[in-house]
């Protein structure tokens, strides 16, 4: 059988690992981190959709069955603007967990293979050359590794900022890749374990319009958290979304995040400690970006998966999910054309029509547009597809997810949508806003005019003293 080297640890790699193993090849994963982190503040909740889960169980059943008992089955999702509920996505199929949850269980997984796997941690990729066949890592101790990989495959799952990617740009010329950020950055609260929030449903997940509320499990105990959204939109002079960017945890920002959390969700203001909201400011933020690749392969050497293929954004659902997939179509095209040379290719070529439906999907929630009319028509095509038959929603984590149906398929059927119902909303919005921007317009300007004051200066006043 065959060598594969994985680079990243996450559980896309994790998961790529097991995949490959479980053919019976063998494989070296490489990841920079001395250890996979246990404390739930050092990620972030998600939520695997039967997608994902079916990648895992393929696999790891163990991985699959501990998912389902340690998270929760989320029941729907909630959207609101302001106080006003205005869309819920029904789900029953998604269960909430947290990102490190899902590494740790799938990198212990791989512990347990160390026969076909073998684990290198404290190595970090600096570069490859493609001539030579060889990989360069340095460890924590400063050391450099350089690993010939002229025999073996090379599997990129090293993250949105992939190195592996960066390498296979300058190899191939015809490899091309745009990264666009994402318009929007993140930060996490975690409330007291174990301690409910009043009023609201802890399998619910409520989406606001400065951030979101999802549970996830702490050590068996549910744990309340809260994801505070900044958006690039957003008036750097007014919003409190900027807190997201903060670092400095004065009195004065506990103060207003205090206020910022009880104007998006008043029932978590109890739940987070007076510590937590200090901790807020040292923690990190999660700004990502969205990747497109005009293919996944080079040279039938090294391929990527992942967000090291495809980074999508956050209210997709899918980027996880899209990421376990991606192994299951990766093992499928290395079983079917098992010691032949095109198994990337085939690879690229089974899976692209797919990640480029879930761009098209991913490039028109990153957007952020300031036109009032044209987030009016957004918001608008948001509740009416919401509720529409086989909605996007209702496809990906709601009760049809279960099918697992094509990406191309499912974005196919919501972008038709989107053409027809988005221009007739905006026939409607963009007049409205217009007028609306004409009558303020004098408010506006009188707020802008500088005033003169007719009293004189003592100095204008002593001028005609004799």
């Amino acid at each position: 059988m065959g060598k594969f080297i994985v680079v990243g640890g996450g559980p896309v790699g994790c998961l790529a690992a097991l995949q490959l193993a479980h053919q019976g090849h063998t494989v070296t994963l490489y990841e920079g981190r001395g250890h996979i982190p246990t404390d739930p503040s050092q990620s972030y909740p998600i939520g695997v959709n039967p997608r994902g889960l079916h990648a895992i169980e393929s696999v790891a059943p163990d991985v699959a069955q501990r998912i389902r008992s340690e998270g929760h089955v989320i029941a729907a999702w909630e959207i609101y603007a302001g106080p006003r509920r205005v869309a819920k996505q029904v789900s029953g199929v998604v269960y909430g967990t947290s990102r490190g949850n899902v590494n740790l269980h799938l990198w212990n997984a791989c512990t347990k293979c160390p026969h076909a796997i073998t684990l290198r941690m404290n190595h970090r990729l600096q570069s490859m050359d493609f001539a030579a066949k060889t990989l360069t890592f340095e460890t924590t101790d400063g050391s450099v590794v350089v690993v010939d990989a002229a025999d073996a495959r090379v599997v990129g799952a090293d993250g949105v900022h992939s190195t592996v990617r960066t390498y296979m740009q300058q190899a191939d010329a015809t490899f091309l890749v745009t990264v666009t950020p994402w318009a929007n950055e993140y930060r996490v609260l975690f409330g007291r374990v174990g301690q409910p929030a009043p009023g609201l449903d802890p399998s619910v997940h409520y989406i606001f319009s400065g951030g979101y509320t999802a549970t996830i499990d702490n050590g068996g105990a549910k744990q309340w958290t809260l994801v505070t959204t900044m958006r690039d939109s957003d008036d750097a002079g007014v919003s409190s979304s900027q807190l997201v960017r903060e670092t400095d945890a004065s009195e004065a920002n506990v103060a207003k995040l205090k206020a910022w959390i009880h104007s998006i969700a008043p029932a978590m203001v109890d739940v987070l400690s007076p510590d937590e909201l200090v901790r807020y400011f040292s923690r990190r933020t999660y700004r990502g970006a969205v990747v497109e690749c005009s293919k996944f392969d080079v040279d039938e050497w090294v391929v990527l998966v992942g967000d090291a293929a495809h980074s999508v954004l956050p209210p997709t659902g899918e980027g996880i999910n899209s990421g376990l997939e991606d192994t299951l179509v990766l093992a499928a095209a290395v079983g079917c054309t098992a010691g032949a040379s095109s198994c990337f290719a085939a690879y690229t070529k089974s899976r692209m029509p797919d990640i480029a439906a879930l761009w098209t999907y991913a490039t028109h929630l990153n957007a952020s547009p300031s036109f009032l009319g044209e987030r009016l028509a957004r918001l608008v095509f948001l509740i009416a597809e919401s509720k529409s038959h086989h909605s996007i929603g209702q496809s990906l984590f709601g009760p049809m997810g279960i099918h697992r149906w094509p990406y191309k398929r499912i974005v196919d059927n919501w972008a038709w949508r989107r053409l027809l119902w988005i221009n007739a909303a905006r026939v409607l919005t963009y007049p409205l806003s217009v007028v609306a921007w004409v009558l303020c317009l004098p408010f506006k300007l009188a707020r802008s005019t500088p005033t003169y004051s007719t009293t004189k200066s003592a100095f204008k006043l002593q001028r005609g003293v004799v």
